[in-house]
């Protein structure tokens, strides 16, 4: 029987794995895991614009003063799926805290012109350089690393340069972009002293972004920041009267959690409430409202909630674990658990089993639900926010009464009225206007129309129900509808079947213009100039073809007009 072994197409796997990386700068997030396995304890980053290639290149430098490497652990570090730091026990389990697993960090690396690594370690110096990684790989081959070993006096350590990275592309490496980089999403900004793990304490990174000031960088200590706790709200009412709550800070702590149904596994939990100004404080990378946005700057909705995490760098965002609503603006939050399994590019947690997931997810719940939520820090803020929340809403309600007082006032000053006597009509807006109208005019001259109102109801259906048989009463009397608008047009939300009229303020159908209802009934708009006696005025009718009856539309801006002789002005000062 014949056999093969299933190969691999070295080129395009390089250049696969290599591109598999969504933001750029996850090449700092691999370097300094690189430099936090070599045991390193002083990382130096730096970003710069060379220009002396005749372009503007992009150039990203990393050293530090860990273990180096051997020859054998350069070819890993230039390979793909090598790493020898990972250990494990009989059973598989890690036993190491080495944060590379998969020998693919590295490979981001490719996306440049040149690579340059200088290693020193048990007296060897290594210098190698990997030309056109990027170019070669599009082309179908793979690179070739060259290198040469000295001997040296030298300290381990290693410096990688990756020249002309990420096309050259600069606008993520400012200063303040990489500072805010490493302290959220590398190893270098763990949340592991919150929980008493203090190994890499005394780590720190000098940086140098772009638009640093001077070559020496910025000293960076380890650990992500944090505000101080702060939840006496009198002292912070001192501070703030009118929002105590932008100041207000309270911290929760659940080391070694075991997680539930899975005994074998634990969690490290930390949990902060910051207030809005607690958060500005010390992370200056959040938009200010109303400012101009910078480059790089995100709102606090983009970052902060719960943060899923496994070697204490975060992952991916799981808010609604401790939120039902937008409430998770106020958590800074992370959840360890070394039992995650990451994807290639360390970009999600797509390769953990959904039992796992469930069962820290189950975990973390239990804890909010009956540790955080009911103690003492979190009802008070509670309380305090409801409170808060009342205030402002009364505050809201009172502005807007104010602003609605205003408004109406000005359209009070800026309505047209007219005078009948001493009593003052308003010319409508709307149809509720119309009907306040009809109610007035009613009043001063009864015998105004040719109807008499028998009822009327605005809420639904026709408005009024009127009669014209002024000689019998209601028992016989024959009865239609009248319905009010502000303005008639062509299409009409009622039935004419039982219509004696329309009322309206005014109208733009033309003579001869179709008007539709609501069971497709049409009708024809017939105008009739006033024939010139002292009663007379403009007639306007819907007129059927095969109905008996027509429907009068009375449209009051021209029948007040040339019936009663009503003007409608602007106000007087007066």
């Amino acid at each position: 029987m014949k056999s093969f072994r299933p190969s691999v197409n070295e080129a395009r796997e390089f250049l696969e794995i290599s591109s598999d990386f969504g933001n750029p700068k996850e090449i700092i997030r691999e370097a300094v895991s690189n430099s936090f396995d070599a045991k390193a304890t002083e990382i130096r980053i730096s970003a710069v614009i060379d220009k002396s290639t005749g372009e503007d290149e992009l150039v990203i430098t990393i050293a530090d003063n860990g273990e180096g490497m051997t020859e054998e652990l350069l070819r890993d570090f230039f390979g793909l799926g090598f790493t020898n730091r990972v250990k494990t026990d009989a059973y598989g389990n890690k036993i190491s805290d080495a944060i590379g697993e998969k020998g693919h960090g590295t490979k981001i690396y490719f996306n440049s012109r040149c690579i340059e690594v200088a290693t020193v370690r048990d007296g060897k110096r290594i210098n190698a350089t990997l030309d056109y990684p990027k170019k070669k790989l599009r082309k179908g081959e793979v690179p070739e690393v060259k290198y040469e070993i000295t001997p040296t006096s030298d300290k381990s350590g290693t410096t990688v340069t990756i020249r002309g990275y990420n096309d050259n592309f600069s606008a993520k490496f400012s200063h303040k972009e990489l500072k805010d980089y490493l302290y959220w999403f590398t190893k270098f900004g763990s949340f592991e002293l919150e929980v008493d793990v203090t190994k890499h304490k005394d780590i720190t990174v000098r940086l140098a972004g772009l638009g640093w000031e001077n070559s020496e960088g910025e000293l960076l200590k380890f650990g992500c920041p944090f505000p101080p706790v702060a939840t006496d709200i009198r002292t912070l009412r001192s501070i703030d009267k009118v929002s105590p709550l932008d100041h207000y800070v309270a911290r929760w702590v659940f080391p070694n959690e075991p997680v539930i149904g899975m005994p074998s596994a634990q969690i490290d939990f930390v949990f902060y409430i910051e207030g809005d100004k607690a958060k500005r404080a010390y992370n200056k990378m959040i938009h200010e409202p109303r400012a101009w946005r910078q480059h790089g700057e995100y709102s606090v909705q983009d970052r902060y909630g719960l943060w899923i995490c496994k070697d204490y760098l975060p992952i991916e965002r799981h808010n609604d674990w401790v939120a039902e609503r937008m409430e998770w603006t106020k958590y800074h939050a992370f959840v360890n658990c070394q039992e995650f399994r990451l994807t290639a590019n360390r970009g999600d947690l797509g390769n953990t089993p959904p039992r796992t997931m469930e069962a820290v997810e189950k975990t973390v719940r239990g804890i909010f639900d009956t540790r955080i939520k009911p103690s003492p820090e979190f009802q008070k803020y509670q309380e305090e926010l409801e409170s808060q929340q009342w205030i402002q809403d009364v505050e809201k309600a009172a502005q807007r009464e104010e602003t609605d007082f205003q408004r109406r006032r000005d359209s009070a000053l800026r309505k047209k009225v007219a005078k009948m006597g001493t009593i003052e009509l308003f010319e409508p807006r709307q149809e509720s206007g119309v009907f306040s109208l009809i109610l007035q005019l009613l009043a001063l001259t009864p015998d105004l129309f040719d109807f008499k109102v028998i009822d009327y109801d605005t809420s639904m259906g026709y408005d009024l129900l009127v009669t014209r048989d002024y000689a019998l009463d209601l028992e016989r009397a024959a009865m239609q509808f009248v319905e009010m608008k502000y303005e008639l047009k062509r299409d009409f939300n009622h039935s004419f079947k039982k219509l004696a009229a329309v009322i309206c303020w005014d109208t733009k159908l033309a003579n001869d213009e179709e008007v539709e209802d609501i069971t497709g009934a049409e009708r024809t708009m017939k105008i009739t100039p006033p024939r010139g006696d002292e009663d007379s005025y403009t007639k306007y009718m819907l007129v059927s073809e095969t109905e008996p009856h027509n429907i009068e539309v009375i449209v009051l801006k021209d029948f007040l007009r040339e019936r009663l002789k009503l003007e409608f002005r602007p106000r007087t000062k007066t």
